[in-house]
């Protein structure tokens, strides 16, 4: 009998995960199996990745996680990575409106402060601002909707001025998105539950906090977590770890197809057709659209209705005088209707230990969203440069010029899950039912950020294992 084959197409932590899931499963069970993963760049990581360049360390994409979703957490424990997880050294940030800074109160990023004064204190609100967010707890439930835009669950539930001015940028600036067009349910699902519970945001999250154990004096610690090395050491050790895995880099896959007895097989630009017993697919959704075809038009169109934002991100290092702001918090964000080409820069070196040399300092600015991204398609990176110095020199007082300058694009790789997503995404599933050895895994369905997919590669190694077990 032929050992089972199992291909993984792309590179990135969603296949990576699978792959070093499926190569536990593997070991714990005592049986043979071959699998490969494929991907056609020349490196490992798609978005996730670090450089170290004159002594700066610079993550290239996201640069931190989400601890309270614990695969990640889970994942480097599992590689002996614990001890390299670190918080951030500063948890103040600020909100850019009409030209200034304003700090907010850190209390605020859950929505509902535990403390209502709190929001009382955030000079970016007007005191009608203020008290229409207070009474959310008071504003009665939608019942019934499947779906909802994060734009108007936010304005419905805190007020027109609260979501524009902080709710907005925060939570839809993580996806690139745009607020009127992203899905509730599916970027923020605890929340939209919380609503159907409980009927609002305060009273879920009182809820929540009733069934935490007391604190006893401590500080509570930061939702986000980052790798003292940067987020590409993960990769890196990730792939270390894959010693049973034939990773094949800059193999360009051309499409996937049926084969007899439930079998498939891979497709290469260049090569001998890989046959599988199982594939598992965590490219971009237009990409993988594409390949579907031979397997149902449904599925295909389905996926290549799911919309992708470009954006890029700007590093730059200065000399510590050169800057008169003391930078202390870990950034700011832009909301959208400020006149601003930009939309949020991270003081990386005020927020992560270990990332600029003693005497300088490491600026993240981001650029691009969903539906103004094409100043990152059609921009170069000098002209991405300018622009994010042009608008930091007035903001933090920069004199002079950078010493250090990197520009990262990230064109299409932003996937958008738009009012009705996870309708969408039930709807592919069902329409490939008939090709159970055929799993799809990403960024593009259940959470773009890395414990998402962490979770999402798992899961999908887990069921490619049992369809071998079958």
């Amino acid at each position: 009998m032929s050992i089972p084959h199992v291909v993984i197409v792309g590179g990135g932590i969603t296949g990576l995960s699978a792959a070093y899931a499926l190569q536990r499963l593997r070991q714990q069970a005592g049986m043979s199996l071959r699998v490969t993963l494929i991907e056609q760049d020349d490196r490992l990581g798609g978005k996730v990745g670090t450089v170290q360049q004159d002594g700066f360390l610079i993550d290239t994409g996201p640069d931190s996680f989400l601890a309270q979703k614990p695969w990640a957490v889970q994942l480097c424990r599992e590689l002996g990575m614990e001890d390299e997880i670190i918080a951030p050294s500063a948890r103040q940030f600020f909100m850019l409106i009409r030209g200034k800074l304003h700090a907010v109160p850190h209390e605020l990023v859950s929505l509902v402060p535990e403390k209502p004064e709190a929001l009382w204190r955030a000079s970016f609100l007007s005191f009608w601002g203020k008290l229409r967010a207070s009474i959310e707890g008071f504003v009665p439930a939608l019942r019934g909707a499947d779906d909802e835009s994060l734009g108007a669950f936010m304005r419905r539930r805190f007020g027109r001025e609260f979501a524009q001015k902080f709710a907005e940028p925060l939570m839809a600036g993580v996806h690139a998105g745009h607020p009127d067009r992203l899905s509730m349910a599916a970027v923020y699902p605890m929340y939209w539950n919380m609503e159907r519970e409980h009927g609002s945001i305060t009273r879920g999250l009182l809820h929540l906090r009733r069934q935490r154990p007391p604190d006893k004096g401590t500080r509570r610690a930061s939702p986000f977590v980052a790798l003292r090395y940067g987020m590409g050491s993960l990769i890196e050790r990730l792939a270390r770890n894959l010693n049973e895995v034939d990773i094949r880099l800059s193999t360009t896959v051309v499409g996937v197809a049926p084969l007899p007895d439930n079998r498939l097989q891979v497709l290469l630009h260049e090569g001998e057709p890989l046959p599988a017993e199982a594939v598992i697919l965590s490219t971009p959704a237009y990409v993988t659209a594409k390949w579907l075809r031979p397997f149902g038009a449904e599925a295909a169109n389905l996926l290549g209705e799911i919309p992708y934002a470009s954006t890029a991100v700007v590093s730059l290092a200065y000399r510590r005088e050169a800057i008169e702001h003391p930078l202390d918090g870990s950034g700011f964000l832009v909301p959208r209707g400020e006149p601003f080409p930009i939309t949020g820069c991270t003081w990386s070196s005020s927020k992560w230990a270990g990332r600029a040399p003693d005497g300088y300092v490491l600026l993240r600015v981001f650029i691009g969203y969903a539906g103004a991204d094409q100043i990152v398609e059609q921009q170069e990176d000098d002209q991405l440069a300018r622009m994010a110095q042009d608008t930091l020199r007035p903001l933090l007082g920069i004199r002079g010029e950078a010493v250090l300058v990197r520009v990262d694009r990230w064109l299409k790789a932003m996937p958008q899950y738009e009012v009705g997503h996870l309708q969408r995404v039930q709807h592919i599933e069902q329409s490939l039912s008939a090709f159970p050895n055929l799993v799809l895994a990403g960024s593009a369905f259940r959470g773009i950020g890395v414990p998402d997919c962490i979770k999402q590669g798992k899961e999908a190694a887990e069921r490619v294992w049992s369809r071998l077990l079958a």
